[in-house]
């Protein structure tokens, strides 16, 4: 028999959203349970809110249920989507309510999870979704390092399969396009084409991903390869293909819509336009008188606060495309504008001595990363940057993109603050903070500003810490 826990872990209180990690854990849920081995009584579907709040120890309680239920020579199947985190030896799921800091108490611990989830003679595979960014972490300057999460659950051998959405040089996509993750969506995917009664193999499962995904990757901007760790022996299948459930009797006509689809469509036709001219520049104008009056408030280290004429997202700073491009796509949002990241790869040409010597090695390759922001001609001004002058020695420029990006209905304030100004790269611009709210249809303009206080709190208490480090520096040389 087999065993399935699904966990989903989206929104969180703390950290910024991983997209459509709820979607991706219901996709392996209607896979495993309609077109598997699976069946609905022996696999558990978490998808976890920040509202309700669900405790470590009621999580693994539930854990503790499903695989109470198996024997030996069970499969049991883990699947999470969210954010992983690793820390002094530990690795950790984040759960939408956890702590920074307090991971031991509010996160789920893998050796947990792990302790319940390995009775002896069961098959075990476990399936990470778990290397988004951890940009926007909103009450601790230090995000989950995902990166090391990865690492520890791939070399870690010990009577498992590991299946992980990426490696730990990378982050796990998701595309808006199609709704979902790209690895969980091609992990269906493979599934669902297989014949009846076919073994899914995982081997067989991750070099059929892997092409899929680094492609659909690549697509989008980014580079994410799928990667298998396994210390089992023999060909150990993570299901069984079942033939398809027709859901009509043979000879009905088939239904061209849904009636739930139709309902959801007719709602969404009742939802107000937000895309008025007018609209849409009082937002700005909203956002930045707030946000101008906020950093006069809260700035008390000198400098007089000025802020630019509002412009088109045609002239946002070169230096801040990479982190605002990153950050939207991130969330995966899907705007109005043009925010786009592409890739390409180029062969390194070496020339004399050293080409024969090289010759029998593979070609090396030079990557280069582009980041690329503009808007229709149609669209209003968008975008102010509000400035706060450093002196080029105990503090730096400061710069503050404030940006109106509109979506398809909604519209997302985003204030970006970057530093400027230190040596040795003193025209670098660095991120400092993204803040973010969306603004739905139907809000007052008014409602822009209340994003401005917790802007301006955390660029400034970011800058403080700049320059505190700044000063330590220079006073430690001067006693040198």
């Amino acid at each position: 028999m087999r065993f399935a826990i699904i966990i989903g872990a989206e929104n969180y209180t703390h950290f910024s959203p991983t997209p459509f990690a709820h979607a991706d854990s219901r996709l392996l849920y209607s896979t495993l349970t309609e077109r598997c081995d699976y069946a609905l009584q022996h696999t558990l579907l978490l998808n976890l809110a920040a509202e309700a709040d669900e405790q470590p120890s009621e999580i693994l309680a539930k854990i503790r249920q499903v695989v109470d239920n198996s024997s030996a020579g069970d499969t049991v199947l883990f699947y999470f989507a969210g954010h992983g985190h690793y820390s002094e030896g530990r690795a950790y799921l984040i759960l939408p309510g956890t702590i920074p800091g307090a991971y031991e108490t509010t996160a789920l611990d893998l050796e947990d999870i792990s302790r319940e989830l390995r009775p002896q003679q069961r098959a075990c595979f476990r399936i990470f979704d778990a290397c988004h960014s951890g940009l926007d972490v909103r009450d601790d300057a230090t995000g989950p390092d995902s990166k090391s999460f990865v690492r520890a659950v791939t070399h870690d051998a010990s009577g498992w399969v590991t299946l992980a959405a990426c490696r730990e040089d990378e982050y796990s996509v998701s595309d808006p396009s199609v709704g979902q993750g790209v690895f969980t969506y091609y992990f269906s995917e493979y599934i669902r084409g297989r014949k009846p009664d076919e073994p899914v193999l995982p081997e067989l499962l991750k070099v059929w991903i892997t092409e899929k995904v680094f492609e659909h990757a690549k697509r989008l901007g980014y580079r994410q390869t799928p990667t298998l760790n396994a210390s089992i022996s023999g060909n150990l299948s993570l299901a069984t293909r079942r033939a398809d459930i027709r859901q009509t009797e043979p000879n009905s006509p088939p239904t061209a819509v849904a009636p739930d689809l139709v309902a959801r469509i007719a709602e969404l036709r009742k939802v107000p336009d937000m895309f008025d001219k007018a609209h849409l520049e009082k937002v700005l104008q909203c956002l930045i008188e707030a946000s101008k009056q906020e950093l006069e408030h809260q700035n008390h280290l000198g400098g007089v606060v000025s802020v630019s004429t509002p412009t088109s997202a045609n002239n946002i700073p070169g230096g801040m495309h990479r982190d605002v491009v990153t950050f939207v796509q991130r969330l995966g949002l899907q705007p109005r504008h043009e925010l786009v990241r592409w890739e390409e790869e180029e062969d390194v040409t070496v020339f004399g001595a050293a080409a024969t010597l090289a010759s029998p090695f593979p070609s090396r390759k030079r990557r280069y990363v582009e980041y690329h922001i503009w808007q229709p001609p149609d669209l209003p001004k968008s975008v102010a940057i509000i400035e706060i002058p450093g002196d080029s020695r105990c503090a730096p420029l400061v710069k503050v993109l404030l940006y109106a990006l509109p979506l398809q209905l909604t519209t997302c304030l985003l204030v970006s603050s970057f530093r400027e100004g230190w040596p040795p790269h003193e025209r670098h611009l660095e991120l400092l903070c993204h803040s973010y709210k969306i603004l739905k249809p139907g809000i007052s303009p008014e409602e822009a500003k209340t994003l401005a206080p917790f802007a301006a709190e955390r660029t400034m208490e970011e800058l403080r810490r700049c320059i505190a480090s700044r000063v330590s520096q220079l006073e430690k040389e001067l006693q040198e």
